[in-house]
């Protein structure tokens, strides 16, 4: 049961966590790179570069508040479900999910403000009142080590233009191609996944879609199975965009530190 628990933590914080699972920025630092901005329509003419429409409706996106949905499909072996909103301009991000692995479910809330990470599991934790929020200090531990990308880059776009591949349009708005997933910064146990992918991992598929605003609405990602991993789809939506949301820390009488065992998970 122990080792079940441990997966489903891991689960929990190093893949539901993301909008994008794989779309954290390379440096240094683990942070996301700045995109240039743009605003380019989906209506551009026909004879417009895809990959410029596209990498003008990712950095449009990273600059305004948003909702979201972002569903990581695994079949048999887990399913994940993430809905939430963000505020790039506070470095805030929060949603709610359900992760399915190994027979078992559970529900989490997280609350991210800057490198302040607060977080709620169904699961029993020993030590831990499941009514309070467990605060991990990204300061300490990296946010990108628990899948999480820079605060003021919630929904993980910045810098995914950086990957594409190759793109074309499909249709109005519509476009597929390919991105190269070992150009992102992610968590040391996905990075070792993808090395064993070896070319596959350079050449994922992914399809999108853009407003007629110039937003991104949709995004999905197959990543390639390796070894006992199963392939998995990751499909992101996008809605509201620069509508007001209310994204705030737990009152300090509702927060726990997060347990020793919870955070070796992620060391």
């Amino acid at each position: 049961m122990k080792s079940r628990r441990n997966v489903l933590l891991a689960l929990a914080l190093s893949g539901a966590l993301t909008v994008t699972a794989a779309c954290g920025d390379k440096n240094q630092n683990g942070d996301v790179a700045p995109a240039a901005n743009g605003s380019t329509s989906a209506a551009a003419s026909p004879t417009a570069d895809a990959r410029a429409e596209l990498t003008s409706a990712f950095s449009k996106l990273s600059g305004v508040t948003v909702t979201y949905t972002s569903t990581t499909d695994s079949g048999a072996m887990a399913s994940s479900k993430l809905t939430g909103s963000s505020d790039p301009a506070k470095k805030a991000n929060s949603g709610t999910m359900t992760i399915t692995a190994q027979g078992q479910q559970i529900n989490g809330d997280v609350i991210v403000v800057g490198t302040d990470l607060y977080l709620k599991l169904s699961l029993p934790i020993p030590g831990v009142d499941p009514k309070k929020w467990m605060y991990i200090d990204g300061t300490k531990t990296s946010l990108s080590k628990l899948g999480l990308g820079s605060p003021d880059d919630p929904a993980n776009v910045k810098g995914l233009a950086d990957t594409i591949v190759s793109v074309e349009r499909t249709g109005t708005g519509t476009y597929k191609g390919t991105l190269d997933a070992t150009k992102r910064n992610i968590p040391a146990a996905a990075a070792a996944l993808l090395q064993q992918m070896g070319d596959a991992a350079k050449s994922v598929p992914f399809e999108a879609a853009v407003s007629a605003e110039g937003y991104v609405t949709l995004l999905t990602v197959k990543m390639p199975g390796v070894g006992q991993v199963p392939p998995s789809t990751v499909t992101s939506t996008f809605a509201d965009f620069g509508k007001p949301v209310s994204i705030s820390k737990p009152a300090a009488t509702d927060v726990q530190p997060a347990p020793a065992a919870l955070l070796a998970q992620f060391a």
